[in-house]
């Protein structure tokens, strides 16, 4: 079942704070790289990508990756502010599927376009791989009203 479905139209929402974190995963990507001898962590590329993902999560994340139905779950954070701390794999796929709107905003020459596009997907496919872990069934709750 698709994560829009579930929220806005059957009334769910996704638990949170999330067992395996935005931060978790990031920790874990770059983790594999670094034991893949990739060269996209040796030059930083890898780095330099979660932490804008990160920035991004974290300063727009009320505007860009929740529903109306999700706000008012931030009322009980008490104070915190660090969403990737808090939320996890749900929510960072939203904002992979804004992440143009972001890469558009910038002008890259062919060969930086082509690195930056080659490492997002290699982002995608590593949440893939580690789909199980990362959003497991139970993630969900629904509603009551």
């Amino acid at each position: 079942m698709k994560d829009r479905d579930l929220i806005v139209s059957k009334k769910y929402l996704v638990k949170i704070p999330s067992k395996v974190t935005c931060e978790m995963i990031f920790k874990e990507f770059l983790y594999h790289e670094k034991e893949e001898n990739s060269i996209y962590f040796s030059n930083g590329v890898s780095q330099d990508m979660i932490s804008g993902i990160r920035t991004y999560f974290n300063h727009r994340f009320i505007v860009e990756i929740l529903y109306k139905s999700e706000l008012p779950q931030i009322k009980n954070l008490a104070g915190k502010t660090v969403f990737t701390e808090i939320y996890g794999c749900e929510h960072l796929l939203r904002l992979m599927t804004c992440i143009g709107k972001l890469i558009s905003a910038y002008e890259f020459d062919d060969c930086g376009f082509n690195i930056l596009q080659v490492h997002f997907q290699r982002f995608l496919e590593f949440i893939d791989v580690n789909r199980d872990n990362y959003m497991p069934g139970d993630n969900y709750f629904q509603v009551v009203q």
